[in-house]
C-alpha cells in the first residue's frame, strides 16, 4: 500500500512539474481581447496568438479587417511585427487569464483571454 502510495505521489509531482515547465509561447498561443473606448463607443478589440508564431493584431477600424501579423518571445519580450506597422516590443506579465503589455513609452494594454 505504502509503496503504490509512493509511487502515485511521485506521478502527481512530475505531472506538476511538467505542467509548470509549459513554454509561456504556449500558453500566450489564442485570442485575446480588450475595450477601447473613442467618443464615448465602446469596442472590443482582439489579438490572436497562433501556435506557429501567426496571428492577428486589431485595425484602427475593427469588425471592418484586421491586420496579419508575426509574434515571438525573447525573456520578457513580446515582439509583434504587422504587415503596415513598424515592429512593436512590449514587456509582457502572464497572470492567469490576464495578459498585460507594457511598451518602452510606458503605455500599458491589458488584454483578458476570451472564452470559447
Amino acid at each position: 500500500m505504502k509503496k503504490a502510495l509512493s509511487i502515485a505521489l511521485v506521478l502527481i509531482v512530475l505531472v506538476t512539474a511538467f505542467a509548470a515547465c509549459t513554454p509561456v509561447e504556449e500558453k500566450i498561443t489564442g485570442t485575446w481581447t480588450y475595450t477601447e473606448t473613442v467618443l464615448s463607443v465602446v469596442t472590443e478589440k482582439k489579438f490572436v496568438f497562433n501556435a506557429d508564431g501567426t496571428g492577428t493584431v486589431p485595425g484602427e477600424l475593427t469588425g471592418l479587417f484586421d491586420i496579419n501579423m508575426t509574434w515571438s518571445i525573447s525573456d520578457k519580450n513580446l515582439t509583434v511585427d504587422s504587415e503596415l506597422y513598424d515592429p512593436v516590443v512590449y514587456t509582457f506579465e502572464l497572470k492567469g487569464d490576464t495578459l498585460t503589455l507594457t511598451k518602452a513609452d510606458g503605455s500599458v494594454l491589458t488584454l483578458t483571454r476570451a472564452t470559447a
